[in-house]
């Protein structure tokens, strides 16, 4: 049992258990005071010893694994043991009663088959000790041989067992001297291959032990370079960190600089000129990205060790709460958030109150940015015990409970369907390291399959305001949330211009987009891939599409895709526009079929430009197609029926294997030898769409060659 793939130990436990079923029944029968005919008992006393005998040869055939020996095991015993057995010894014992001649007559047939095998068995033994250069192999035959020759002599025994009667039974007083004899040969037959076994399976366990030694050696020393290995390699890793870090940090430190200077610049025009509604974008846009560079800045401070903040002064977080209340207010309304707010006055905490600042700040802006149109939020800042308890909560999108520990994570962001987040996921890292450097702690309280919404809740101990002296606060400040609304110029549709639809999730820059193209084009304006894929129902007169690749409800890839599949959508040309500048986003774009792929940023000259190429080509391109119509209409007189009825017959064709219209414009250049380029640029569309449009009617049409095509529709050359 403790070793199932050692089936050595299972076939020495048969053996045994075979010999003492032997030893009982043969100590047991025949015996006439047990109440069963003396026939039986030595019928049973016989098909027992015949079992075992017949086992012993199949042992020594397994075990040793002497294939040689199979005959013997399995056909050689049926034949010369177990027939004679019923034919020379139980048919006559139980017609004739005569045990004597019975047992006379059996062991004629099976005593010459064991001397063959005897002989066989040598052979295979000698075979094996050549190959075997241990001198365990010579030991292993010898104690086999000495007990099969045990063995061979039961059917000796039992041809005289009169006499042996005889001999044995004045000596050993025994009313059976043969069956002494028998059990004698057996027995001792059985201890020798109980000492083979003995030995066999020490000699094992000591080759097992030493082979663990080794591999726990081996292991050992394997665990030691591994680990080694892994040191280095995260050394390596750290130094390569680390530069990248300091590359980063260099670049944002550079950075500092031009942002100085826009900043002062811009203030200074706002201060002679007013301002506007694009200088107000600008200006948002400045602060924010200020502020994403203090955060990474502080986050690696923080990260070194360094201490951000003065934490040993006090600070009125009431006031601060309060002079900022309003401002969370308007901006939460701007958004169409029903904000409401429960401060009590005079709560003091021992902390820097720029920090203080930061926590709230951030908490309130998060719960706008993930708060849809008509939400609710709620603010509450209360004394429990002897902590300072600030709560914010919101019926927004919610943050399953296998997230709470990860949005901490600097640098971690949630993906959800919730559109125009921004920010680079340092924000909630660096308030829970302000709330446990002043000793508070933050948590959340968010399952989207529960609840609705999320609470962010911190508590802070409170202290004695009267033993520092007062209380020091933080003046209200100006804050920009990421919350514009989407602001499109609204102008009648001109059948005149040309129309194109803008698809991005960011609205600043599609306000900022639509704007500077309605002075151009009829403007439909998106914020993700699924709202203007609806809004292509509804609107037939699109030129052209330019869509952001990376967005929460449907991405540019997606709409690309679902325009492909519309018969009446896919002609329309595509242009993606995005920050994702991987070689492989640009290589999947292209092979979709777009006509463009526009990194950010760019200059929206630029775009107006390729705008203007790509219309400007498509109308060439219905010019040279109207002028195409007309001269086949001109020539519509010399066509002779022959090449009329080849015509109806290519339309059949194409109405049998359901092609579209594009797919027989195609069919049509090919006809004519044009090149897959050259009918990218007639068709406006890539060669690439070009050749996967030939792939579907080769598909469609079930060939593989453009005469085949041909052939089979019965175009008309």
């Amino acid at each position: 049992m403790s070793r199932p793939s050692d089936k050595s130990r299972l076939y020495y436990l048969v053996l045994l258990f075979l010999l003492i079923q032997y030893n009982i029944v043969g100590a047991l029968f025949p015996d006439n005071k047990i109440d069963i005919p003396i026939t039986i008992q030595n019928i049973i006393a016989y098909i027992v010893a015949l079992v075992m005998s017949l086992y012993f040869i199949f042992y020594i055939y397994k075990v040793l694994n002497l294939e040689k020996l199979r005959f013997y095991a399995f056909q050689g015993s049926l034949i010369f043991i177990v027939l004679p057995f019923i034919f020379l010894f139980l048919f006559p014992y139980v017609y004739t009663g005569d045990l004597e001649m019975s047992r006379r007559l059996v062991v004629i047939i099976p005593f010459v088959y064991v001397i063959v095998m005897l002989f066989s068995l040598a052979k295979s033994f000698k075979e094996k000790y050549l190959s075997c250069a241990d001198e365990s192999c010579k030991e292993e035959m010898i104690g086999v041989l000495l007990g099969f020759s045990f063995w061979l002599t039961l059917p000796v025994i039992a041809f005289f067992e009169t006499d042996i009667n005889h001999l044995l039974l004045p000596i050993l007083k025994f009313h059976n001297g043969s069956q002494v004899a028998e059990v004698i040969s057996t027995n001792l037959g059985l201890l020798v291959m109980t000492v083979l076994f003995i030995r066999k399976s020490i000699k094992q366990s000591r080759a097992e032990y030493y082979m663990l030694l080794d591999s726990k050696k081996m292991l050992q020393e394997l665990n030691h370079t591994l680990t080694l290995k892994v040191i280095e390699r995260t050394k390596e890793l750290e130094i390569a960190n680390e530069r990248r870090t300091n590359t980063f940090i260099n670049l944002a430190h550079e950075s500092k600089t031009p942002i100085t200077l826009i900043r002062n610049y811009l203030e200074e025009y706002i201060g002679k000129h007013g301002e506007t509604e694009e200088l107000l974008i600008i200006k948002r846009s400045i602060e924010k990205l200020t502020r994403d560079i203090n955060n990474f800045f502080d986050l690696e401070k923080i990260k070194r060790g360094d201490d951000i903040y003065f934490n040993d002064q006090i600070c009125n977080v009431s006031e601060i709460l309060n002079n900022n209340i309003e401002l969370y207010r308007a901006y939460a309304n701007k958004k169409g958030i029903f904000l409401t707010s429960y401060v009590d006055d005079n709560l003091i905490v021992k902390a820097d109150p720029e920090g203080i600042y930061r926590i709230l700040n951030n908490l309130v802006e998060n719960a706008i940015k993930f708060t849809s149109l008509n939400g609710v939020i709620q603010i509450s800042l209360k004394q429990e015990g002897q902590s300072l308890l600030f709560v914010v909560r919101d019926n927004g999108i919610g943050i399953h409970p296998e997230l709470h520990e990860k949005i901490f994570e600097p640098y971690f962001k949630i993906n959800s369907s919730h559109k125009n987040i921004q920010g680079i996921g340092i924000g909630l890292s660096l308030v829970k390291k302000i709330v446990e450097s002043i000793g508070g702690v933050i948590r959340i309280e968010s399952d989207p399959s529960t609840i609705v919404g999320t609470n962010m809740i911190i508590e802070i101990p409170i202290c004695n305001n009267e033993y520092f002296g007062g209380p020091l606060s933080l003046k209200s400040r100006e804050v920009y949330f990421n919350v514009e609304a989407l602001n499109i110029p609204q102008l009648r549709y001109n059948a005149e211009k040309r129309s194109v639809l803008i698809v991005e999730d960011n609205f600043a820059l599609l306000n900022y987009l639509a704007t500077k193209l309605s002075e151009r084009f009829n403007v439909i304006a998106a914020t993700s891939g699924n709202e203007a894929f609806e809004r292509l129902q509804t609107v037939t007169y699109v030129d052209i599409i330019i869509s952001d690749v990376m967005m929460d409800d449907g991405d540019g890839f997606d709409l690309y895709r679902s325009i492909l599949s519309r018969n009446n959508l896919n002609h329309i040309p595509f242009i993606f526009l995005t920050a994702k500048d991987s070689a492989k986003s640009k290589i999947e774009g292209l092979l979709l079929g777009a006509v463009d792929y526009i990194q950010k940023p760019f200059l929206v000259e630029e775009l107006v430009a390729k705008i203007d190429s790509i219309l400007l080509n498509l109308e060439k391109q219905r010019i040279a197609l109207i002028n195409s119509a007309y001269k086949s209409l001109q020539k519509a007189s010399e066509i002779d029926l022959s090449k009329a009825d080849s015509q109806n017959k290519f339309e059949i064709n194409c109405q049998r294997y359901n092609l579209t219209t594009r797919e027989i414009e195609i069919i049509n250049l090919i006809a004519k030898g044009v090149t897959y380029k050259s009918s990218g640029e007639l068709l406006y569309i890539s060669d690439k769409t070009v050749a996967k449009h030939v792939r579907n009617i080769f598909e469609k049409v079930d060939v593989k060659k453009q005469v085949e095509l041909l052939s089979k529709l019965e175009v008309s050359v």
